[in-house]
């Protein structure tokens, strides 16, 4: 097998598997905003089901009223929230106790600077919490409304990860192509066939012309056996250089 037509095959392989990689990795980041994004968007709809009421969210996951993800999915994230509740009721029992006093409790943003939280990277947590314990019910859902992330930017994101995936597809399809192209130069057809047109050639051109050589001329023809010998060999020719044309058109027409 020739170097010159495996190694490109090789290097384009680890390109797109390269490729692969990086996209794939594009892709997952896509995939972990968008799932932060639909856990985010049924906490501020369940919120206070969850919070107060300790309702099981996972009777709050209806496909017809939720359809976005599973609570397989969405599990995780309540279990921050559970978390964080915890956390915050602990610190209105310390303010109730009078051991601390913050001050402006209207003002989440000073809360969350001058408090100290026991899980400090999740600060969407402790804003629906802190909305829920702050705010009066009527004004609760345009309050947290009014937190929700740009729909033009989800749907930017949503339209991202379609994208990644279609390519994905496509790199792993052409990967899947190249591995076969490899595969067929790593067993070529008509081996066997080329092997028989070699020794059919040494047999007609080299062999049986030698096992006539010297022959006493009263027992051959010399004319006759010239043209005989000279037909085998043109036939010979004739067969490499149709072999050389089979094996080419193959190599063209090989997908």
């Amino acid at each position: 097998m020739s170097a010159s037509l495996v190694l490109p095959l090789v290097r384009r392989i680890k390109e797109l598997e390269a490729d692969y990689q990086i996209r794939n990795g594009q892709s997952e980041e896509v995939s972990k905003w968008l799932l932060w994004d639909d856990a985010k968007d049924f906490i501020r709809e369940n919120c206070r089901e969850i919070v107060f009421n300790n309702k099981d969210f996972e009777e709050l996951t209806d496909p017809e009223k939720f359809p976005y993800r599973t609570a397989d999915e969405l599990r995780p994230f309540i279990q921050e929230l559970n978390e964080v509740k915890t956390d915050f009721i602990h610190i209105l029992e310390v303010i109730l106790n009078d051991e601390w006093h913050p001050d402006d409790f209207d003002d989440f943003d000073h809360f969350y600077r001058t408090t100290t939280f026991a899980y400090s990277d999740r600060r969407f947590y402790y804003e629906i919490i802190f909305t829920l314990f702050t705010v009066e019910p009527s004004t609760i859902s345009y309050t947290i409304d009014a937190a929700s992330i740009n729909r033009n930017e989800y749907r930017a994101k949503r339209t991202d990860s379609d994208r990644l995936l279609g390519e994905l597809k496509n790199i792993l399809y052409q990967i899947e192509a190249q591995k076969n192209n490899l595969k067929a130069y790593g067993k070529p057809d008509g081996l066997w066939l080329g092997l028989l047109v070699i020794v059919y050639a040494c047999v007609v051109g080299v062999i049986w012309p030698i096992t006539l050589q010297p022959y006493p001329l009263e027992v051959y023809n010399d004319v006759l056996t010239k043209w005989v010998l000279l037909g085998w060999f043109i036939s010979a020719l004739l067969a490499i250089f149709a072999y050389l044309a089979w094996s080419t058109y193959r190599l063209t027409v090989r997908k």
